[in-house]
């Protein structure tokens, strides 16, 4: 049976947070030498304005590395030059437990929600965007041999796989059971059971890939539509029509790129992201002196009472309760 391990950031001075967080990143997730660390382009720039924490919790499973990565709100860009075929970067099943990330490489671009997973390749070229916070499990498969299963994941790394159906469906239960239970296992069935998770993402990868057309040209859509919302959620006039003008789409295709979105319609999507921001804010030890009411009017709601009744309905509790939990 493998160990679980814990390391944090948390405690260390928050200037040398995240040289610290880096070293612990390339160790534990990258399993990177020492001697390539030096040549690592990858940067982390907290997001939110506010102080970054982070804790990795971490093991193996069989011959894969499997960890859970939670942090406050940030932005990860690895920008290589050249490949540096020499360095020990690994292949890395990403799947979201909350919030969202909004992740590129090889030109592509998409956003996991929770349950959503993809295949990022930390060899090459990436970035990733946490605008409120990071929590995901990766595992770091060994890298195929096959020249298929390599030219697959050439074709398929940085497309998100929803975890709702099929065998993506599979990879997500499989992967979160496997982490709940990584440590309980005897080296054998770790090992089998890390080649189960490979070979069931290398299948979903592959019907990702041969998916058809105008449901790819719908995803995509979907995508630029959230990273629109997004970046537009301070303005209170945000609406499905000023989405539509902004995208370049008709107002029908905006509602036909969430007819299956699993968070519901355009109008829901906004005021779930407001929610989730905010409650960020509420968190951060740096708003301490802001009222709730200006923190809601900074992330696009006109009105304390809807914004109170928003997001209630979505957490449960009041935005005052919410506070003094932390």
């Amino acid at each position: 049976m493998t160990s679980r391990a814990q390391v944090s950031v948390d405690a260390v001075s928050p200037s040398q947070r995240l040289p610290a967080w880096h070293s612990l990143v390339s160790t534990h997730l990258g399993r990177t030498p020492e001697s390539f660390r030096a040549r690592d382009s990858g940067r982390w720039e907290p997001l939110a304005g506010q102080a970054f924490c982070g804790s990795l919790e971490y093991g193996m499973l069989g011959g894969a590395g499997l960890c859970r990565l939670i942090a406050t709100p940030h932005r990860f860009v690895r920008s290589m030059y050249t490949r540096l075929e020499d360095a020990p970067s690994p292949l890395m099943l990403v799947m979201q437990q909350k919030g969202c990330a909004v992740f590129e490489q090889d030109g592509r671009s998409g956003m996991l929600e929770p349950g959503d997973w993809c295949i990022l390749d930390a060899a090459m070229p990436f970035a990733v965007d946490h605008p409120s916070g990071c929590d995901q499990i990766i595992l770091t498969p060994p890298r195929p041999s096959d020249p298929a299963l390599v030219e697959l994941i050439a074709r398929g790394r940085a497309l998100r796989c929803g975890g709702n159906r099929g065998s993506s469906r599979l990879v997500q239960t499989m992967l979160g059971e496997a982490y709940g239970q990584f440590d309980r296992l005897p080296s054998d069935t770790a090992r089998i059971l890390a080649d189960a998770i490979a070979s069931f993402a290398w299948h979903a990868v592959q019907e990702r890939c041969a998916t058809s057309n105008k449901d790819t040209v719908r995803d995509t859509l979907r995508h630029k539509l959230k990273a629109f919302i997004d970046k537009n959620l301070s303005e209170p006039r945000l609406c499905v029509e000023m989405i539509a003008q902004g995208c370049g789409c008709s107002v029908r295709s905006v509602h036909r790129a969430f007819a299956d979105d699993p968070q519901g319609s355009a109008s829901e999507h906004i005021w779930h992201r407001r929610v989730a921001q905010c409650a960020s804010a509420l968190k951060n030890p740096n708003n301490a002196s802001r009222s709730v009411t200006d923190i809601a009017m900074d992330w696009g709601f006109s009105s304390p009472s809807h914004f109170s009744r928003v997001f209630r309905s979505h957490l449960g509790v009041s935005p005052k309760a919410y506070r003094l939990a932390r």
